[in-house]
């Protein structure tokens, strides 16, 4: 985990610090079990892992407790989820936001999520060893812009960043230009934007083709893959 992650989490923490647990949270009884209940009350936030906090982490707002309510879950839902394997899929939980009105709160508290958002993905693109598409999607949605995501994706060779890229190109690109309706991801713009960044980084393909050729031929191929990607779809 980078420093930046690390710290953007605190900040999360002290920013919705004012939100005090509930211990009167109304549920649906028909969704919700007395056990499930108890999970969520029975530890302090820090303490409170993946299995106390999955269920609620679904049905927050929609069927559990409401805004506020999950304003003082969401600093350790988020730390979960950017640090762990966390059970819940991401644009799950990242969905929350954009139910509960996320651009109307506070301008701290969009700041502190803003902030905890792009060192996610710095972390993730310096050091997950696959692209994670889903996070790539989500933020785009939330920031409602690519740019972001592409403006802090530095690439260099002493981290995953680079392979990261080639994975982008030969996984999932093609299922990127397909999509066209912004409601279900990268809308027209972003799929522009995206195109001319990758043809930007056509000429550093070829350079690290030519290097790995000679000590990992597999990933040489990847490679290979990613430039024809770039010089017959962008």
């Amino acid at each position: 985990m980078t420093d930046k992650l690390k710290t953007a989490i605190e900040r999360l923490y002290a920013t919705f610090s004012y939100y005090p647990s509930n211990g009167t949270m109304e549920g649906c009884p028909c969704c919700l079990s007395s056990t499930d209940k108890e999970k969520i009350h029975t530890k302090e936030l820090r303490q409170l892992d993946s299995d106390d906090l999955s269920r609620y982490a679904f049905k927050a707002m929609t069927t559990w407790g409401n805004t506020n309510d999950f304003k003082h879950y969401l600093p350790r839902i988020f730390e979960l989820l950017s640090t762990t394997d966390f059970i819940v899929d991401t644009f799950v939980v990242l969905g929350k936001l954009h139910y509960a009105k996320w651009k109307t709160w506070p301008a701290e508290e969009q700041k502190a999520i803003n902030d905890f958002l792009m060192a996610w993905w710095i972390d993730s693109i310096k050091h997950q060893n696959y692209f994670d598409n889903d996070l790539f999607i989500e933020i785009y949605k939330l920031f409602e812009t690519i740019n972001p995501l592409l403006d802090n994706w530095p690439i260099t060779f002493d981290n995953n960043s680079f392979k990261n890229l080639i994975d982008l190109l030969d996984s999932y690109y093609y299922d990127l230009i397909k999509i066209s309706n912004k409601s279900e991801g990268l809308d027209q713009a972003a799929i522009t934007t995206l195109q001319m960044w990758l043809t930007n980084k056509k000429e550093l393909l070829e350079q690290r083709f030519f290097y790995y050729e000679t000590i990992d031929n597999e990933f040489a191929e990847r490679i290979s893959n990613a430039l024809y990607i770039i010089e017959h779809s962008t």
